[in-house]
């Protein structure tokens, strides 16, 4: 059974007809195959060493035990006769109204909301025919980029992981190995690193942050995976925390400051996305009966019940929760705050689009320093567009996103006394996924890294300035 898992990984392309059913498949949760196997070895040891009198199927059952043990998979969410749709938008009135559509039918998934331009929408058979004539009455063009989603999707992702990529660069890790990467970072450098829990999920997994240079006064804040499938973002923390730890001569600017890395702020939601849902968005709380999770960017305290109306429902992939902080999760992040109120920084990372969000996301009125912040912002892009040539937008959520947000974590971070925070929405690479394929992880993340200094440098040199 061993060797079939090694086989199958390893050897992919040259079975591919059973790499087909195994990526249209997510694995079950390891406790599960346990119990299937435990099952099939007691069944085994029953049956005992097959004899020449035994009925033939007995025979084939230690192989077929075997099989099950590996296969034994549950069926993702299934996104059989799925479209996707594409719709060029290029107004806010444009996106005031597909906001409404999806206030009105919460299981359309609209990707990007927060980008102008060409926008995807994944939408289930029922509402196929309901969201054409919604275009069609509304004036807007659009196209069909995927007749049946299900059908690419079973197929298109490369294995998740790879055996033996201490790095990340080329699959996105688990969470189990997360948290083992960073206590082993923790333990190898604990004269400079410190490694704590800061909260626990709603199904009670600890949420950890990472702290380097801990007896510096001057403080940076980065968090990932607060949204569960953009699982670039937690690829990107732990990318810099990589960078931060092994080449801290080649960045002595950066070991001016106090860093807080939270990799992963949602567990819960990041292993349903592994696991079940891939496009699953929002934390595991249950709802109801038949919704289930609170989006964890629009849980923050300050202006909560501002202009979130559009997202009062249960069921709406953007429902802020029943009050503020109401979910740990949000809580957990809170206290980094809290702890931190000197910080000069926060990075608050997303997926995908392009884009340097600062605040305010509740309201269009700027902030009273917008010109400092559109000087940083500006920096990081010219210095990622230098690297890559990937364009990023700067701007507040209603001027370059042209809708509002209630209860963001870049809103509330900057009403506590956090100098400069940011959202940082990463670059789609042509790939227009929340999960871009794992071969395309290393541009990924390296470029966010040379955003993520540049924004340490331009603040630096403002502060610079704003004492001389």
């Amino acid at each position: 059974a061993l060797y079939l898992i090694k086989k199958l990984i390893e050897d992919s392309d040259q079975y591919s007809a059973v790499d087909t059913v195994i990526h249209s498949r997510a694995w079950i949760p390891a406790s599960t195959i346990i119990v299937l196997c435990l099952s099939g070895l007691i069944v085994i040891a029953r049956i005992g060493r097959p004899s020449t009198d035994q009925p033939i199927i007995q025979h084939l059952l230690h192989p077929i035990l075997a099989v099950l043990c590996v296969l034994s998979c549950v069926s993702s969410k299934p996104y059989d006769g799925y479209k996707l749709y594409e719709v060029p938008i290029s107004t806010g009135h444009e996106v005031q109204l597909l906001l409404y559509l999806q206030h009105h039918r919460p299981s359309i998934d609209i990707w990007a909301l927060n980008k102008l331009g060409p926008k995807r929408m994944l939408v289930p058979a029922n509402l196929q025919k309901t969201v054409e004539h919604f275009f069609k009455d509304q004036h807007i063009n659009y196209t069909v980029k995927v007749e049946d989603f299900g059908k690419k999707y079973s197929v298109r992702q490369a294995p998740l992981m790879q055996l033996e990529d201490p790095t990340f660069l080329n699959s996105y890790p688990t969470y189990d190995e997360i948290n083992d990467y960073l206590v082993q970072l923790a333990t190898e450098n604990f004269e400079w690193i410190r490694f704590r829990i800061i909260g626990w999920s709603v199904e009670g997994r600890p949420i950890r942050a990472i702290t380097i240079n801990p007896d510096k006064q001057r403080t940076i804040i980065v968090d990932a995976g607060i949204h569960a499938r953009e699982w670039i973002t937690v690829s990107t923390a732990l990318y810099l925390i990589k960078k931060l730890i092994e080449d801290s001569d080649q960045y002595r600017i950066l070991h001016e400051y106090k860093w807080v890395i939270v990799p992963l702020v949602n567990p819960d939601g990041y292993i349903y996305s592994m696991e079940t849902d891939r496009y699953w968005r929002k934390n595991r709380r249950r709802l109801s009966d038949k919704c289930v999770g609170v989006d964890l960017n629009r849980n923050f305290g300050f202006r909560w019940d501002v202009g979130a109306s559009l997202f009062s429902g249960e069921c709406h992939p953007g429902f802020r929760g029943y009050a503020p902080f109401s979910e740990p999760e949000s809580r957990a992040l809170r206290t980094v705050f809290d702890n931190n109120p000197e910080a000069e920084l926060y990075i608050n990372l997303h997926s995908f689009g392009g884009y340097l969000i600062y605040p305010w996301s509740y309201e269009s009125t700027p902030v009273a320093n917008v010109g400092d912040f559109k000087q940083v912002g500006v920096a990081a892009a010219r210095a990622m567009w230098h690297y890559s040539h990937q364009e990023y937008k700067v701007g507040s959520s209603a001027e370059i996103l042209r809708y509002q947000a209630s209860g963001t974590s870049i809103d509330y971070a900057y009403s506590v006394g956090i100098d400069y925070p940011f959202a940082m929405e990463i670059a789609e690479f042509g790939y227009s996924d929340f999960q871009p394929p794992t071969n395309a992880i290393a541009d990924i993340v390296k470029e966010s890294f040379v955003g993520i200094k540049e924004l340490v440098y331009a603040v630096r040199k403002l502060k610079t300035q704003q004492k001389g």
